[in-house]
């Protein structure tokens, strides 16, 4: 392949957000790509009007092959392809807004008017960009068949994560309460990812095994009330609002398993593999996921521990077995790693990055 110029644009409030770093540091990792990187520092509503006029520049002045814009994009796309117009682009969905506001949050009704004309106008600046790209197989046939477009405009790319920052570890920093350590982290503690199934299988456990605790960080204001609520109950969990992101890997090694999800049963969490799980299994460390339409990659007490959604009970007898075979979860968290450096790395992220740069599409 010839060397492309591809400028690589983010404009959210989280310009680091790990969907974009990983996409950088992938595309960085590349020798035909020559790669500009326009991304916001301001977090406020003046970066719309920076990235803008960066991207205005770097159009005027570099005469970029590509435009790659990464999540979240929904706001600041239309007036981007207005800029970038007659040029490929490649928009990175991630998660399709229609199906976020009426589909998964209920702000909207599916149904409604507002849906309708949402989805129009959508779908008329989706039909002006080269590829749209999503987080999985799934997900692109789910927002295609959304959307009414073809799927073949669509295409997975892993979300991999930061290979830099979450580094390889098979041996747990075990914590000086001897205690079999649990550990999940969110941002928001979004529906999908089940925060109440957790703190339910929890509320079982405590019935069950004293040694188990709970190291659980991130959410919102009501997330305290809720964890208090459990913790009160007599549930062992240790929470934290927030920690630096640098800080994740340690809590990460010394946990002797790690939640990925999602477990919350709603429609989106049947088609993500949440930025944690990748983390977690390029460190090694034995996982649970939520089982969906991606759970496929793995194979349950193999490479992970696979539960149903929306489902305490069976979250919280996957924890004790876990707890109950230390000899088998070390074993499972060394196959996920294995499993992560064949199909989920960087270097295959670089693969199917490198298979979309030479795509017809992109010609």
């Amino acid at each position: 392949m010839s060397v492309k110029k591809i400028c690589l644009i983010t404009c959210y409030n989280q310009p680091d957000y790990i969907r974009a770093r990983t996409l950088r540091a992938t595309l960085r990792s590349m020798d035909d790509v020559d790669l500009i990187v326009v991304k916001n520092k301001h977090t406020n509503i003046l970066r719309y009007i920076e990235v803008f006029w960066r991207v205005l520049v770097v159009r005027i002045k570099y005469h970029p092959d590509i435009y790659f814009q990464t999540f979240r994009a929904y706001e600041s796309f239309p007036v981007l392809r207005l800029i970038t117009i007659g040029k490929k682009f490649v928009f990175d969905e991630f998660i399709n807004p229609i199906e976020q506001v009426a589909y998964e949050n209920h702000y909207i009704k599916p149904g409604g008017i507002v849906a309708g004309l949402a989805r129009l106008g959508y779908k008329f600046w989706l039909l002006t960009v080269s590829v749209i790209v999503t987080d999985t197989p799934s997900h692109a046939a789910y927002s295609a068949k959304l959307m009414k477009l073809p799927v073949d405009k669509y295409v997975p790319l892993i979300v991999s994560t930061d290979e830099v920052v979450f580094k390889k570890t098979n041996v747990p920093k075990k914590t000086e309460d001897g205690m079999f350590t649990i550990f999940y982290y969110g941002l928001f503690m979004m529906p999908l990812q089940g925060l109440d199934v957790i703190l339910n299988a929890m509320k079982l456990l405590k019935d069950q095994d004293i040694d188990i605790k709970l190291v659980l960080i991130g959410g919102k204001d009501s997330t305290i009330d809720k964890v208090a609520r459990v913790q009160d109950s007599g549930a062992n969990i240790e929470y934290k609002k927030y920690v630096p992101y640098e800080s994740l890997p340690d809590y990460m090694a010394s946990a002797d398993l790690c939640l990925a999800g999602p477990f919350g049963g709603t429609v989106q969490a049947q088609y993500v593999i949440g930025g944690k799980t990748f983390q977690y299994l390029h460190m090694g460390r034995p996982t649970i996921i939520g089982r969906n339409e991606e759970s496929h990659i793995w194979t349950d007490k193999k490479d992970a521990l696979i539960v149903d959604q929306a489902n305490p009970r069976q979250l919280a007898d996957a924890i004790l077995w876990a707890k109950n075979h230390p000899s088998e979860l070390r074993t499972i968290g060394q196959k996920g790693q294995q499993l992560y450096e064949h199909k989920l790395s960087n270097k295959e992220l670089a693969r199917e990055l490198r298979l979309l740069l030479l795509s017809k599409r992109l010609a």
